[in-house]
């Protein structure tokens, strides 16, 4: 599979969900972390997830992720065929149902035609990925493996030779990664030849017994390894290194192995076969010295031609001659016609080129009809993304590959006087020399966006951005000028959010217009994106130039409510950047500077407090006002920082729930709180209770995390009780019956938190199977001195009542609060009047007590 698409080892930036397919077929299984906006599926190896099996179609199905920007969450969906509309041979197949479109859900089993199987994951702890990687494996050919098996034909004659000692890391590695070139370079009709003909072989073979004696080289190998003679410091070379210490792990496996071994500037490739019968190890070495030098020259070829395409002023692009679809193009065709790449990629030619389709297809025909050295020159009508006409010079010519016919289009403006930046600028898209918008384009952006931001929810913000260069003595040519700034242009693009507007206001100087973001911390964290990508050199004729950024960034307010205030802002603290040594960023508010720093450091320290056990659970009772028993304990979680000391929840858990940290913090204290009460097993069935976030309820497999957490504790189901508020049911309804049934059903009780705080809560009593309601802190402290609050709680417990439901009221502060509870009808209550949260130790002496004095 084609590895820059396809990740299969560990993903640096691992997300807390971890969206996974799954190949398997009869040679090969691969785990592929999916993280793109698209992909593509099938038997042609221009796909980014390509298929090695006849019975798939050449583009059988595509890969689409859906953004769900409301929960800050996304899932795929799965479409057979590609996105012009062209459907698979044999179709798709989900939990053995055809389908045409379908959004995927966790474990999801797929089949591509008839013996591609794929099964669709959704995780959410990194282990679970990594179980998944372990199953990884590409088998070689049945018939290489066949022919590897000891035969009667070998000689047996061996010569004996000294001990050797490996003292090596373990460095074996199942034949995997390059089956397809291994299996052109290592065919069957050698292999069979040179275990038939070892003396005649003209490729090194060596044996060895179990005990690191050499019993046999070959005349190849004695001729190209003559070091292996009879040399008894010999232990360390580079062919004998960790087979020894692999006969434990490989020595009863039978199977082919393949390693590559450098030897000074000489790379082979070294095929090893434990022969456990005969307790032998035997390999089969071949020099790929010149095909490593081929690949090399090759990669490097291809870097020189993307590099050259991406960065030419001309337009490029190429075509199927069948389909017309675009397969490749350059950055300046995008820029010419007013589109991104990935729009480009969508289109066809007939979306480009102002003609019929008919027209068009007779045009393509002439074309092909010619020779494929001649280049012609025509010129057609382009349509840009705004529709305006844009009149091309179109140097055209044609080649073909396997069984497909490509065009190639190099284009520009057809007026020899006027360039590509001319016309964009007449056309009032993109500035001349990034191919960004001008700022003329910015201006009429941004007027719309303040217009915008008076009712939509959010924050607006630009940002300035300035560059300067910093090698000394680098001769700024208009051409390296050039360069430089649409390199820049580039990173600084890709660093913003979809939605998000970068435009070339002046000289080196950029802006950048963030039309809706949530908080002061989410401008800090772009802002902070930016500034890396800009970390990493510029290589442009043969330079390695470095670079240093200012920026300033000005947040709309009610003073700053005009587009020149704003900009002016925005520029005063671009300086403030600058006078501060660069690299940085600058708001121009100073509080507003002070919160994002706060905030975003502490988010970086929340992301390690997990790992570093810097978390703590607390214990707050819930007792009965009558009995004086206790009824449940709420666990409640702590973070007490080594630097910055306690930090109270109502500060780290939105930073949690904003990240996504929620899920593994969650988990850590759900299985941390069931363990404690499964150490209390003096209690009798007070349930020990755990507040859920929304983030945690909706979370994949949720309910089987809750079961594993349980069986891995030993607790009883119906000693769990989890808080869940109106609003995570109201955020998903559907999803919030399924989930909330599937607990019923493991025994697990469920309490509607917050209750009061939402009218829609009285239909959820009736349709969902609660065993206790909590009256929120909100309404307790107001009722002694509201006749309404107190009247709704009255409402409150004789509701709960005629549901059979316990009924707490939580922050319960003074005795005043217990007393008018307790007249109104409230059996149980929770809060600092009984007790403030308590340690593990704590609690376990409050526990010691029969009764509590209320």
């Amino acid at each position: 599979m084609n590895s820059d698409y396809l990740k299969t080892t560990s993903h640096k930036n691992l997300q807390t969900i971890t969206h996974v397919l799954v190949l398997e077929d009869e040679n090969s299984r691969q785990t592929i972390i999916l993280d793109e906006a698209n992909y593509s599926i099938g038997r042609d190896v221009r796909n980014k997830i390509p298929l090695s099996s006849k019975k798939v179609s050449r583009f059988h199905a595509t890969l689409l992720r859906r953004t769900d920007t409301k929960n800050q969450s996304f899932s795929y969906w799965l479409l057979d065929g590609d996105l012009q509309g062209n459907r698979s041979t044999n179709g798709i197949f989900i939990n053995d149902k055809r389908c045409l479109v379908q959004e995927l859900k966790h474990e999801d089993v797929i089949r591509f035609g008839f013996e591609i199987q794929a099964s669709y994951y959704i995780l959410n702890n990194i282990n679970d990925l990594a179980l998944l990687q372990s199953g990884d494996f590409k088998q070689p050919p049945p018939e290489l493996e066949s022919t590897m098996q000891p035969t009667k034909a070998n000689p047996q004659n061996f010569m004996a030779k000294q001990t050797l000692v490996i003292s090596e890391p373990n460095i074996m590695e199942s034949l995997d990664s390059d089956s397809e070139s291994n299996s052109v370079n290592f065919q069957n009709s050698e292999i069979t030849k040179l275990a038939s003909f070892p003396e005649l072989s003209p490729n090194p073979i060596i044996e060895m017994d179990w005990n690191g004696n050499i019993t046999y080289l070959n005349p190849s190998a004695l001729n190209k390894f003559p070091e292996l003679n009879n040399n008894p410091s010999i232990e360390n070379h580079p062919l004998l290194v960790g087979l020894i210490k692999n006969i434990e792990n490989h020595g009863n496996n039978n199977k082919l192995f393949v390693r590559e071994v450098t030897i000074k500037e000489q790379v082979f490739e070294q095929y090893i076969h434990y022969l456990s019968d005969k307790k032998l190890i035997r390999s089969y070495v071949f020099d790929f010295t010149k095909r490593k030098v081929l690949e090399t020259q090759l990669k490097e070829s291809e870097q020189r031609y993307k590099a050259f395409i991406s960065q030419t002023k001309e337009g490029i692009f190429l075509v199927d001659a069948h389909n017309k679809k675009i397969l490749e193009a350059n950055n300046a065709l995008a820029d010419l016609l007013g589109y991104n790449l990935e729009e480009i990629y969508s289109l066809k030619l007939y979306d480009l080129i102002d003609m019929t389709t008919g027209v068009l297809d007779e045009e393509i025909n002439l074309i092909l009809k010619s020779k494929k050295e001649n280049n012609l020159i025509k010129h057609f009508e382009y349509k840009s993304k705004n529709k305006l006409i844009v009149p091309l010079e179109s140097n055209i010519t044609w080649i073909s590959y396997g069984d497909q016919t490509i065009l190639s289009f190099a284009v520009r403006p057809v007026n020899k006087n006027i360039n590509q930046g001319t016309v964009i600028q007449e056309q009032g898209l993109y500035d001349l020399e990034t191919g960004l918008p001008n700022r003329q384009l910015f201006l009429e952006q941004f007027n719309t966006a303040m217009a915008n931001s008076r009712r939509i929810q959010g924050l607006l913000c630009i940002i300035f951005v300035e560059l300067e260069i910093l090698q000394e003595g680098t001769n700024l040519n208009y051409g390296l000028k050039t360069h430089i700034l649409d390199g820049f242009a580039k990173r600084l693009r890709s660093s913003l959010r979809s939605g998000d507007t970068v435009a070339h206001w002046e000289g080196y100087q950029f802006i950048c217009l963030l039309p809706q973001v949530r908080s002061f911390k989410d401008v800090g964290r772009v802002s902070q994106r930016m500034l890396e990508s800009f970390i990493p050199p510029f290589f442009i004729d043969n330079q390695k130039i470095y670079i240093k950024t200012s920026m300033g960034i000005a947040i709309k307010d009610e003073e700053a409510s005009t587009t020149e205030i704003l900009i002016n802002q925005a520029q005063s603290a671009l300086v403030k950047s600058q006078d501060s040594g660069s690299n940085n960023y600058k708001f121009f508010d100073q509080k507003i500077q002070a919160e994002a720093e706060r905030l975003l450091r502490l988010e970086k320290l929340l992301s390690h407090a997990l790992t570093r056990n810097e978390f703590s659970l607390l214990y707050q009772p819930q007792v009965s006002i009558e009995s004086n028993r206790l009824t449940g304990i709420e666990a409640l979680i702590r973070w007490d920082h080594p630097d910055l000391g306690r930090v109270t929840p109502d500060q780290f858990i939105p930073l949690a729930e904003e990240t996504g940290l929620i899920i593994p913090i969650g988990e850590w204290v759900i299985e941390t709180a069931c363990s404690q009460r499964h150490q209390w097993n003096n209690l009798e069935d007070q349930p020990i209770c755990i507040n859920i976030s929304t983030q945690q309820f909706q979370q994949p497999n949720f309910v089987g995390m809750i079961k594993n957490i349980l069986q891995k504790t030993s607790l009883n189901s119906h000693l769990l009780e989890l808080e869940i508020t109106e609003k995570t049911i109201a955020s998903d309804l559907e999803l919030a019956t399924k989930i909330l049934k599937d607990l019923n059903e493991l025994g697990i009780r469920i309490s509607l938190d917050d209750f009061g705080t939402d009218t829609v809560a009285l239909g959820y009593l009736k349709q969902f199977n609660f065993s206790t309601l909590k009256i929120d802190r909100p309404i307790i402290k107001n009722f002694s001195a509201d006749s309404q609050d107190k009247a709704l709680i009255s409402a409150m417990i004789n509701i709960a009542k005629s549901f059979n439901l316990r009924i707490v009221a939580e922050g319960v502060e003074i005795k005043a609060e217990v007393d008018e509870l307790f007249k109104l009808g409230c059996q149980q209550i929770q809060g600092n009047w009984l007790t403030a949260p308590l340690t593990v130790e704590n609690m376990t002496k409050f526990l010691t007590n029969s009764s509590y004095d209320l």
